[in-house]
């Protein structure tokens, strides 16, 4: 039996609904695996995890002893959503000590959990995006795109610091709550009338394969609490058609395609949610979310796939990857050393 960690919490705005995220997923892993809880609090301190919620509550978790046996680990779920667990920092670490981890790795994910490096890659790459601008705080005077526009801080997520601005004060405000948050920010074109759309993606046995489409909230931007104060809303089982299954029916082909297009340019692994905006005929892809909530398991529920097949898929290709890289060359015998000895020998 695999004994395999779970991983969550962390330094981030977003730790909360991370405990939550772990907690859950390890509930419907399959008894094909030992379960190690890994609460990492929020100073990055990993710890043995505790599966009482009220631990961590009442700041209890935090005060369980280091957690030390990393080796023992024949994988790690990554569920640390913002910080360290998205902007590639964690897999870095991982990768160091050769211990498989089933998130994107460190590369792809600072470019995803950087909203300016993903939509300068997008566009490179001639995916529909909005205009945007980069800004410092020197520099919050220089929004040229007409209002409304958007403002989000670079590197965070879950809608922690985006704001969209109809006027001069409300621009002002949005850019100095993103400066907060990060160095810099960038400021997008509001993209009017339209509907968002996500879809998951992950690997299953070498292919690249997609979860059912859902709509998601209108033309509104969602709040973190808007998110997850009301997450029940997102799981409800439909009876019947409704509204949104022609508009599903006729984008789905295009929108299928652009998310595993992105999740190999970016080169992704694990699971990941592509979130997409529709406008009229246009399909734009926002954002992609290397860690999303609850692995967006109630995407994979709707293309009737059990979390546990998700769990599995997710452990089974992060171990292949492993084991991949254990093949590649990383030795080149040669004379340097002996031919170059005098560079450091003593006088």
């Amino acid at each position: 039996m695999l004994k395999i960690g779970v991983i969550y919490g962390g330094k981030s705005t977003e730790h909360d609904i991370s405990i939550l995220t772990g907690l859950h997923l390890a509930k419907h892993v399959t008894e094909d695996y030992q379960v190690v809880l890994i609460y990492l609090t929020h100073d990055n301190r990993a710890v043995v995890g505790s599966r009482k919620i009220d631990d961590y509550i009442t700041g209890k978790a935090a005060k369980a002893r280091e957690f030390r046996s990393w080796k023992k680990l024949a994988c790690v779920i990554n569920c640390c959503h913002g910080g360290m667990g998205e902007n590639g920092t964690l897999a870095a670490v991982l990768n160091f000590q050769q211990i498989p981890i089933t998130s994107c790795g460190a590369a792809a994910g600072w470019l995803q959990q950087s909203k300016i490096a993903t939509r300068e890659i997008l566009t490179a790459a001639g995916f529909t995006q909005p205009r945007f601008q980069i800004l410092t705080a020197n520099e919050v005077d220089s929004v040229k795109l007409p209002l409304p526009v958007v403002v989000k801080p670079e590197m965070q997520g879950s809608s922690i610091g985006i704001t969209v601005a109809h006027n001069q004060k409300e621009l002002k405000d949005a850019l100095s709550t993103a400066l907060t948050l990060d160095a810099r920010v960038i400021v997008e074109e509001y993209i009017a009338d339209m509907r968002e759309v996500n879809v998951a993606v992950m690997r299953e046995n070498g292919r690249i394969v997609t979860s059912a489409l859902e709509v998601v909230g209108g033309e509104k931007f969602f709040s973190f609490n808007e998110k997850y104060f009301n997450m029940d809303s997102g799981f409800v089982k439909k009876s019947g058609r409704t509204p949104d299954d022609d508009f599903l029916s006729q984008i789905e082909t295009q929108v299928k395609d652009l998310a595993q297009r992105a999740y190999q340019l970016f080169n992704d692994d694990g699971v990941v949610r592509v979130d997409f905006m529709v406008q009229g005929d246009k399909v734009i892809l926002n954002e992609i979310n290397t860690v999303p909530g609850f692995m967006a398991y109630h995407l994979w529920l709707k293309a009737k796939v059990p979390y546990g097949v998700v769990i599995d898929n997710m452990v089974q290709d992060a171990i292949t990857r492993q084991q991949k890289k254990q093949q590649f060359v990383t030795r080149f015998d040669s004379e340097i050393l002996r031919k170059n000895r005098q560079l450091v020998v003593e006088i």
